[in-house]
């Protein structure tokens, strides 16, 4: 990581840990090296820290804006896959993608803390027996006071 960025990193994370700034969504973004796509800004007002950092992230804004695309068009069709088949269509187990499972997870957490979709959405994703036991904490609770650990 640059060095410019993990600067930028921390602070975004104290300011959130220790001053309630920003968002849940944006701080688990931030936490998780998720490009925090549902933040950035509109050219008209002040562009937000990510943006000038968009290379640096590990899951990166054309994922999250793939994957928004994607599950927004099976929200609007009512054909939520569960994660499992979430992970086929972006070949996770195949070893011929760039993607993996925990970028999935991060993404989808991401966005539901973002507040995307209803509850019967995240629901029919997590579909007992359709999902690893890791994508549970899509729907858990987020405590920026204690899910955030300073390394």
């Amino acid at each position: 990581m640059d060095a410019l960025f993990t600067q930028q990193r921390l602070q975004v994370l104290s300011l959130g840990v220790h001053n309630d700034e920003y968002t849940d969504a944006y701080l688990y973004a931030w936490y998780t090296n998720v490009y925090p796509f549902f933040q950035d800004g509109d050219g008209i007002t002040p562009s937000m820290p990510q943006e000038h950092y968009s290379e640096q992230f590990m899951v990166s804004r054309d994922k999250v804006d793939d994957l928004s695309k994607y599950l927004d068009q099976c929200w609007l069709d009512r054909n939520v896959p569960t994660f499992y088949e979430l992970e086929r269509k972006y070949e996770v187990n195949r070893g011929c993608s760039d993607w993996k499972r925990m970028d999935l997870v991060h993404i989808c957490r991401y966005m539901k803390l973002d507040g995307s979709f209803d509850d019967e959405f995240w629901a029919a994703l997590l579909t007992p027996g359709q999902h690893p036991s890791e994508a549970a904490s899509i729907i858990r609770k987020f405590d920026r006071k204690h899910d955030i650990y300073f390394q």
